[in-house]
């Protein structure tokens, strides 16, 4: 297990390049729990095209919340379609939800969040889960070598 990987693949706990994989993982396409860079996915996932369960950035998708321009569950700053409203937070926290006869129908919200959640497990979650737990994989060392 790496701790601390740096390069093209990099793959360790705190994992910093192209195609990084880790627990904090920072570059472009970086798949990880908290994922920083264009590309990235995870559970936190911050950048360009950005998908996870909470989201920031230019055409993000967030499960749970996005930011920034996109699609989310709740929607934070940004141009941003909440299907179950807006999440603001001021000095309390207040909950909007979307207006009636500005808002898509209840069904059309819940098949889009249902195709949202599809999309987060497939393209963010499931492959996390597989990157930290595979041999060789950020939590599991390769098998030593035979000689």
């Amino acid at each position: 297990m790496r701790v601390i990987a740096f390069g093209a693949e990099a793959t360790g706990v705190i994992a910093i390049g192209q195609l990084a994989t880790g627990v904090i993982a920072i570059g472009q396409v970086a798949t990880g729990v908290i994922a920083i860079g264009q590309l990235s996915r995870g559970v936190i996932a911050f950048g360009q095209l950005s998908v996870g369960v909470v989201t920031g950035g230019q055409l993000s998708a967030g499960l749970a919340w996005a930011a920034g321009l996109g699609v989310g569950g709740t929607a934070g700053p940004g141009l941003v379609l909440g299907l179950a409203g807006r999440l603001r937070v001021h000095p309390y926290v207040e909950f909007r939800r979307a207006s009636a006869r500005g808002a898509l129908p209840t069904v059309m919200r819940v098949l889009a969040g249902l195709a949202l959640a599809a999309l987060v497990w497939f393209v963010a979650v499931g492959p996390l889960l597989h990157e930290l737990t595979r041999v060789g994989g950020v939590f599991r060392s390769p098998p030593p070598v035979l000689r």
